[in-house]
Order: C-alpha cells, then sequence, then structure tokens
C-alpha cells in the first residue's frame, strides 16, 4: 500500500510543483518510508513509498527507466516469470515491482498488463509518445481515481489528493449518495464527487493532449472448463494455487511483519493455516479477531480457538465494544473521504488499528472467498434444469442433514426460485401488499430526493433481472466475483489501512486460482450437501473439523446491533436543520430509530447506520460544511 498522484497539463503550459505537493501531502499517510516528484514540461508524477516487500527498500518511485517514468501502488506475484522474460540484470533481490511495471511496459506496451499478476494501480508516463498510460488490477484491490476535461488530467490513489486542485470542484453526487443509500454498487465509475471518476477493475486508460482511450483488458470466461482425472487431482491442484496465493503475499520488508486476520470462517481460517504452514518454524505468524463478550450470538472464539493454540501462532483478540459504529470521528474525517457502507466499518477499523500496535506492514485478509472457491449452489437448478434428477434429490437430502433444515423448503428456495422471471416475483410482491423495492430497501429515503435523482427508475434496472430460465452455475459465479459490491469494499478497506499505513493483501483475489476454481465442475464446489466443498477437500490435513465442516457463517446482527445503539450521533439523527435532510425523510429517520431502539432488526438498523455514516461524512465534505 503505497500512494500515487500525476498531474497532466493538456495545454503544455506546465504544471505547478506546488499543486503536486498539495496533492501528495494529502495522502502522505500512505507512504511513510519516503517520497518523491518527478516532473517535466506539462506532466508531473509523485509518490508516497510504503516499504512492505524485501524489493521495496530499492524502490525509488517515481522511477525513470530510460524515457518511461512510473508512479505505482504495486505489488507483483509473478516476479519469477517476469525476471525471466525481461531484459533485467540486477539481482532480482534489488529488483522493485515498479521496474518490472516500466520493463513490462517497454517490452510489450500497453498490452503489458495481461502479463501481470498482483495488485496494483499505476502511471506510466511515455516520453516518446507523450502518453500517460494507467492500469489497476483485475479486482480493484488497488484504488485509483481521476479527474479529467480539456485542460487538465489528475490521478490520484484516493479522491481528497484530487480535491486540492483548484479545477477540481468538490460537489457531491447525489445520484451515488442515492446509490450508496440504497446498497446499489453496480456502477463502477462514479464516486461521491461529480467530478472525480473512478478507473474501474481490470481496466486501462491512456491520455495525449488530445484523446483519451479506456478498455477493458480482462474478463472471466464461465465457459472454460478444467478437466481433470479425480477429485483428488481437483483438490491437489487447488491446494498447489491456494499455497501459490497465500505464499506471494508473505513477502515482507526485512524488519517488517505480516499478520493474517482471523475469525474462525472458512475464508481468514484457510489463509492462517496455510501460512502458518509455508512460514519458517521459526517465524511467528500474528492473527487478529474480533470478538464479543457482549454479543455471545457474533462471537466466534469456539471456532477461533480451534486453531491459535498451534505452535508458532501469535493469537490477538480484539474487543470492539467500548464504541459506537462512528469510531474515532475526528481520524474518520480525516482519512475516508466516502461514508463507509460495511455495517462492521466500526470492527475493522478496531482490528486494523490493534494489527499497526502490533507493528505489522501488511495483513492477508479473507474478502472475495465466498466467491472465489464458490458456494456452488448454482448446481442444485441445473440439475433440474439438466434432468438429472436423482442426483438433485441426492444433494437436496445430504443439505437437509448438514443444515438441518427441511428439503421443501432447500427446493423451493435454492432451485424453484431460479426459475422465477423478476416480473413474477414483483407482481406476487404487490399481491401480498409488500411496499414497492426502493422503499423496501430504504424507507428513509426523502420522496423529494427520489424524485430528483431519478432513484425509482435506477434501483429499478440495477433490480431487474431479465432472464426466462436459471444462469448456470459458473455464470452466477463470476457474476458474484465481478460484482460492483467487491470494488467498493476493497475501496473502503484501502482507505482503513492507509490510515494505519498497512498493506491489505488478499489471497483469493489471485487470478490463477480464480480462474481455475470457476473453471472446475460444480460438481467440485457443491458435494455431498457441503458449499465450497473443494477447499474443505484440499486443505482437511490442515483445517480444524470445527472449521472444516461449518455449515454456515456466524451472523454478526447482535454485535452491529449494540454498537449501533451506543452510537451517540444516533440521538440527533431527526435533526432537521441538518444538511442530512436533503436526502432522508427525517420523520421516517426517527421512527425508525424508535423502533430500532424498541425492537430491532436488520432492517431499520441497516437504514440508520447509512444515515449516520452518511451525515459524518457530509458534514466534512458537503459545500455547506464550509460555511458552517
Amino acid at each position: 500500500m503505497s500512494g500515487l498522484v500525476t498531474l497532466f497539463d493538456r495545454t503544455d503550459a506546465g504544471v505547478r510543483d506546488g499543486r503536486v505537493r498539495a496533492m501528495l501531502d494529502a495522502i502522505d499517510h500512505r507512504g511513510p518510508d519516503g517520497s518523491g516528484i518527478w516532473r517535466d514540461d506539462g506532466i508531473a508524477l509523485g509518490h508516497q513509498r510504503l516499504q512492505s516487500t524485501p524489493e521495496s527498500r530499492y524502490d525509488d518511485q517515481p522511477a525513470r527507466y530510460a524515457d518511461v517514468i512510473v508512479a505505482g501502488d504495486v505489488r507483483i506475484d509473478n516476479r519469477d516469470e517476469l525476471l525471466d522474460a525481461l531484459p533485467v540484470s540486477d539481482p532480482p533481490e534489488e529488483v522493485p515491482d515498479s521496474r518490472l511495471v516500466a520493463g513490462a511496459y517497454r517490452e510489450w506496451g500497453v498490452d503489458c498488463v495481461s502479463r501481470l499478476i498482483g495488485s496494483f494501480a499505476f502511471a506510466v508516463w511515455d516520453g516518446s509518445r507523450s502518453r500517460l498510460f494507467l492500469a489497476r488490477d483485475r479486482f480493484g484491490v488497488k484504488p485509483l481515481y481521476y479527474y479529467l476535461d480539456d485542460d487538465v488530467f489528475a490521478v490520484a490513489s484516493e479522491k481528497k489528493a484530487l480535491l486540492t486542485l483548484p479545477s477540481v470542484a468538490g460537489r457531491v453526487d447525489e445520484i451515488k449518495i442515492g446509490d450508496f443509500l440504497l446498497a446499489t454498487y453496480e456502477d463502477k465509475a462514479r464516486t461521491f464527487f461529480e467530478s472525480i471518476r473512478r478507473l474501474p477493475p481490470a481496466h486501462t486508460m491512456t491520455v495525449s493532449t488530445d484523446r483519451t482511450n479506456t478498455r477493458r483488458y480482462w474478463d472471466l470466461d464461465p465457459s472454460r472448463t478444467v478437466t481433470l482425472g479425480s477429485d483428488a487431482a481437483y483438490e491437489r491442484r487447488f491446494r498447489e494455487l491456494f499455497e501459490q496465493a497465500v505464499g506471494s503475499r508473505l513477502r515482507s520488508d526485512l524488519g517488517g511483519h505480516v499478520g493474517t486476520t482471523l475469525s474462525g470462517g472458512m475464508d481468514s481460517s484457510s489463509i492462517a493455516v496455510v501460512a502458518r504452514d509455508l512460514l519458517p518454524a521459526n517465524t511467528s505468524l500474528a492473527t487478529f479477531s474480533n470478538v464479543y463478550d457482549e454479543a455471545p450470538s457474533s462471537d466466534e472464539r469456539e471456532f477461533i480457538e480451534s486453531i491459535t493454540p498451534r505452535e508458532g501462532i501469535d493469537s490477538h483478540y480484539v474487543f470492539p465494544e467500548n464504541t459506537g459504529v462512528v469510531v474515532e470521528e475526528p481520524i474518520w474525517r480525516t482519512y475516508l473521504d466516502q461514508p463507509p457502507h460495511n455495517t462492521m466499518h466500526f470492527a475493522v477499523w478496531e482490528r486494523t488499528k490493534r494489527a499497526a500496535d502490533a507493528g505489522m506492514t501488511a495483513v492477508l485478509d479473507g474478502a472475495l472467498g465466498d466467491s472465489a472457491t464458490g458456494y456452488g449452489l448454482g448446481l442444485l437448478p441445473e440439475l433440474l434444469r439438466t434432468g438429472r434428477w436423482q442426483h438433485l434429490y441426492r444433494e437436496l437430502n445430504a443439505m437437509a442433514e448438514v443444515v438441518d433444515a427441511p428439503v421443501r423448503h432447500l427446493f423451493a428456495r435454492h432451485v424453484l426460485s431460479a426459475f422465477v422471471p423478476d416480473r413474477v416475483t414483483q407482481f406476487r410482491r404487490r399481491l401480498r401488499g409488500d411496499p414497492p423495492p426502493l422503499d423496501a430497501d430504504n424507507p428513509t429515503l426523502n420522496p423529494s430526493f427520489v424524485e430528483r435523482a431519478g432513484l425509482r427508475a435506477r434501483h429499478r434496472d440495477d433490480r431487474r433481472q431479465n432472464i426466462l430460465f436459471a444462469p448456470r452455475a459458473r455464470t452466477l459465479q463470476r457474476q458474484s466475483l465481478l460484482t460492483g459490491r467487491n470494488t467498493t469494499n476493497f475501496e473502503a478497506l484501502d482507505l482503513i489501512h492507509a490510515a494505519f499505513g498497512i498493506e491489505p493483501r488478499y489471497p483469493f483475489t489471485d487470478v490463477r486460482l480464480v480462474e481455475f476454481s470457476l473453471a472446475i465442475p460444480p460438481t467440485q464446489q457443491f458435494a455431498d450437501g457441503y458449499t465450497r466443498s473443494i477447499i474443505r477437500r484440499a486443505l482437511a490435513d490442515l483445517l480444524p473439523e470445527t472449521v472444516q465442516w461449518r455449515p454456515w457463517k456466524t451472523p454478526v446482527n447482535e454485535a452491529f446491533w449494540n454498537a449501533l445503539g451506543r452510537e451517540r450521533r444516533l440521538n440527533d439523527i431527526d435533526n432537521p436543520n441538518t444538511v442530512l435532510a436533503e436526502y432522508l425523510d427525517i420523520d421516517a429517520l426517527a421512527a425508525a430509530r424508535d423502533r430500532f431502539e424498541a425492537d430491532p432488526t436488520s432492517k431499520d438498523a441497516r437504514a440508520l447506520w447509512r444515515a449516520l455514516s452518511l451525515s459524518v461524512w457530509l458534514d466534512e465534505y458537503h459545500p455547506s460544511a464550509s460555511d458552517q
């Protein structure tokens, strides 16, 4: 986790040093180990360095290699492959990842990104062509924001750096605010500021004085298949790829430390046990776990403590029970330039803070694990559609035993529902007297805001499923991997970790692992009534049985509700004299708060959390905030 900024004057009038320095200063927390600026007529690149890999001590960015200048937040995982393919004469341990990016660009041009495996967001100035080339990794782990007009093109790792520029207006984007309040994430380009855009994951952008070009360089192909000879062969290959994904993310600068999150769930537990197995015996592995004395239904110590007693694990418990959901508000205002969407934001914040206090420079996390390994539930309607009814019968009965639910219920929920067109579902809801989908998703919206932002039509289009038949299992898994919610999750997590000078790393985003998992038969993902069968079997010798055969996740509602109930700002949520009233119905908010205090529900709790999160952000970034 480092930081980059770029300022390109498309009129050739020149770039002022003070403006680039102001951009860098806005994100200096991203790079405590060094800062640099490279400048030429009309173009400037800046970099803040976090030294988190062995090679990063040689990474003096912006880095110049002949007529190519690179600045980026980059971690390359296929280093050996690139070192073999590129004309690099220095010892491998002295070659930083930015040099591999520069070498790849010089060798393969704008197609270089298809050769890079890892997490990256970078800018390359090509002096011979007087153009700027940008790229973002396949899943958007590393953020990249930009501003573009006829005269100026600016890039940064965080939006707050762009807001330092006089040409970048701070006007909030009401459509994005509406998306946030309705938990709609599929627009991967829009941000909370009208003038700032995101480069979507798996995209590149080329900018010169008179033209721009944005293209998608990678996608997942659900028609691709991998066929091996036995269940054991699939398990061995998955294990190889997963160990590769974890191992490549254990790289640490000398004196630095890499830890893992450990919730007790399948994803974080799998990473922790494999990391412990790969590390040298004399190197301890720090794990960080949120636990809850006051929310027993959200506490997972039963599963965590089946792993932490192992030799070489240094377990850290974090008790996020003395804070509300708006944790450390002054620091939040400083670092978070978008309102957090995750209801457990407070717990992630406290866990990351503890990791920083323990000296971690990088933390491995299980994000994207559900989608990467695949629940495999799409197999069930596929079995019905293809006439494999005996197989379907066996799996439903096995699943009924695993989750302790009636077969009839499972058949209706996981099989029949997949064949019901969206229009039929909406018609049934109207017959039952259910509220319209938009009102059901958030009953506290201000009707005038819904009207002026066109939210009802936007929400309807986002929810519509124009299908007559159930998608195939691989298509469903692809959708879950590439959803905009994942992009938003990674961007939010990046801001939290950047605040504490830690690089988050996600083994389940390794493209080699993901492409393999998508291509294997769905019967490898769902078998004998268990979802995610392939990872359960592949890590059978490392996972304790209590984790290996967990059927579902632990709900965190109680922990979230407790934190929400402790939030002091909840008392003032219905103040009509705040900018929040432009977007939310104050009376409806007060009613939701009263219902929550009397009898909590997830619906009211989520609406109140979004209102609180948006309120703090608006207080900092809404144009009226400067007048208050």
